[in-house]
């Protein structure tokens, strides 16, 4: 994780933070599913095949951050020193080398990354616009939360994302991302 944090620029409990809460929505939202399928196999974190790993990244979401990790043009883009922070050994099977890294359940470097790049990037993009969120984890947590998409810049972003009940209390995504990151 600290190596993922100084990688990025991406402070270890931001990313923590984000990661932390969609634990929390894996486990409240699908607990009968996880209960039954998942528990037995001891794979939290990797528990669906539409997000992947600890981060739960989605494949898109991780294709969004290596492409904006390369194009100067786009909002999102980090600078050079970031562009091949994420290159692949291989360019035979990039699908399946992204996937084995954001799996992998010995070393969670890979989810870490994807995700800090993530925050990253849409903390330049906000201060590109003139709206920085640096010092907002509620808000950078949502916008992980909702996707590149609806990263729309400006003067009053709202905390949100979606809504996980625990203990009879629903939180919002971003909100959560907030009480674990001051907690």
């Amino acid at each position: 994780l600290a190596t993922a944090a100084t990688v990025t620029g991406v402070e270890a409990r931001m990313i923590v933070a984000a990661g932390f809460v969609e634990q929390m929505r894996l486990y409240f939202t699908e607990r009968e599913f996880y209960e039954k399928f998942f528990r037995p196999l001891k794979i939290l974190g990797n528990a669906t095949q539409f997000a992947w790993g600890v981060m739960a990244i989605k494949e898109s979401a991780a294709i969004d951050v290596e492409n904006h990790l390369r194009d100067k043009k786009s909002v999102f883009y980090l600078g050079t020193s970031s562009e091949r922070a994420l290159d692949f050994s291989s360019n035979s099977d990039v699908a399946k080398e992204r996937l084995a890294r954001l799996t992998d359940e010995k070393n969670h470097l890979f989810s870490y990354l994807y995700g800090g790049f993530e925050l990253a990037q849409y903390r330049a993009q906000w201060e590109r616009a003139g709206f920085p969120i640096g010092d907002r984890p509620e808000i950078l947590a949502t916008l992980y939360n909702i996707g590149f998409g609806k990263s729309k810049p400006n003067d009053h972003p709202q905390v949100g994302g979606s809504t996980i009940r625990i203990a009879d209390t629903d939180y919002t995504f971003g909100a959560l991302a907030f009480e674990f990151y001051y907690s």
